[in-house]
This record gives C-alpha cells, sequence and structure tokens, in this order.
C-alpha cells in the first residue's frame, strides 16, 4: 500500500471524521488492508486519528469481530504510551499487520455514517488550545491508557466497549481539530465510564 499521507480528502484537520475514513478507504484501493499500514500512511499525524479510527470501528459492527476490541485497545495504549512520552511521530509495532481491516465493511461504515460524520465534523474547530497541549495531553494519555486497558475485558461483552471507544473517538477529535472544548467533554466523561466500567466488570466477576 503506497504511503500518501499528505494526499486526504477532505483533510484530516478540517474534516476530522471524514477525514479520517476517507483516507483509509483510499489507501486500501479496494482490498483489504491492516492496520499497520494503514497507520503508517497517516505520518507523523496518526495519534489523533489511530483513536478516532479505533472508536468508530469498534462503535459500529466491525467492533463485533472477534478479537476486535482486544486489538483496538493494546493499539490504543501503544500509542498513548508514545504520546505520553511526547513522540514526533509514532512508532508502528509488528503485531498490527495481523489485525485485518476488510475493505468491505469500511465502505459500508463510510456509505452508511457519512452524511452523520459531515454534521459533526462542521461544528469542531480549533477553541481552547491549552486543553490539547501541556499538561493536559498528559492527562489525555494516562486516560486513554485507562479506557484502552477496559476494554479487554470489557470485549466479552457485546457492545460492551461503545462508551469507552466513544470518548477515545472525541479525544481523538479534540487532538486532530486542536478542539479543547472537545477534549475536556471527554476527560469530564470518562469518570463516568470508570464507574461504568467498574459495576460492569464486577458483575462478571460476581
Amino acid at each position: 500500500m503506497e504511503s500518501q499521507p499528505d494526499d486526504i480528502d477532505p483533510p484530516i484537520e478540517t474534516a476530522p471524521l471524514q477525514g479520517v475514513l476517507t483516507h483509509v478507504l483510499s489507501e486500501m484501493d479496494g482490498a483489504d488492508s491492516n492496520m499497520r499500514d494503514i497507520v503508517i500512511s497517516m505520518g507523523h499525524r496518526a495519534f489523533g486519528p489511530v483513536m478516532v479510527l479505533c472508536g468508530l470501528f469498534l462503535m459500529t459492527p466491525l467492533g463485533a469481530l472477534p478479537g476486535l476490541p482486544t486489538a483496538f485497545g493494546l493499539i490504543n495504549i501503544a500509542f498513548a504510551v508514545q504520546l505520553l512520552a511526547r513522540r514526533p511521530h509514532p512508532w508502528v509495532p509488528d503485531f498490527l499487520a495481523r489485525v485485518r481491516v476488510p475493505h468491505r465493511r469500511v465502505a459500508a461504515v463510510h456509505a452508511k455514517v457519512g452524511p452523520w460524520l459531515a454534521k459533526i465534523d462542521n461544528v469542531i474547530q480549533p477553541r481552547l488550545a491549552w486543553a490539547t497541549e501541556g499538561p493536559m495531553l498528559v492527562l489525555a494519555a494516562l486516560v486513554a491508557i485507562l479506557l484502552s486497558a477496559a476494554m479487554i475485558p470489557l470485549g466479552l461483552i457485546p457492545f460492551g466497549v461503545v462508551p469507552a471507544a466513544a470518548i477515545l473517538g472525541v479525544m481523538g477529535l479534540a487532538l486532530i481539530a486542536r478542539d479543547g472544548v472537545l477534549m475536556l467533554l471527554a476527560l469530564g466523561l470518562s469518570s463516568g465510564i470508570a464507574i461504568w466500567t467498574a459495576t460492569l466488570l464486577d458483575g462478571l466477576v460476581g
């Protein structure tokens, strides 16, 4: 798969949701691919798009594929740790080459949710940039690690990963668009998700 991180229509920065899915479909070029190639194609901008992509996939029927919630949880942890370490661009672990991404399913998701993504993109804009950098970025990375770790056991519950995936997706959008309002919203919701996750896990153990 050719890597063309700067040839994205619409641009990821101005259309975070549409841009990520459009870029993925363009890079897949009609064939099945894997997460490693997709992430590499995004270049130095991959941190935010990876969170958005994982969030989107896990909130659709793709998230019901066996093993995918665990794989995406591990992917997010790997990238959140690198974000915490302030790496200028992400290192892509080899195990992502084994996480297959079916083109047919991605195309179906894009066609079904595209109009809704466009509406959401219209309200995302750069604001309160301080909430997407410095100490807030460290906090966001730590929260992303905790949410991603929770995905592994929650993957045993049908669609149990959806709330955590949604928050990670919002955090990714905030990083791409430097939208501090979205980041603060995601961080605020994460406390509620933590309580909900703890309740669910307690029920499973009990």
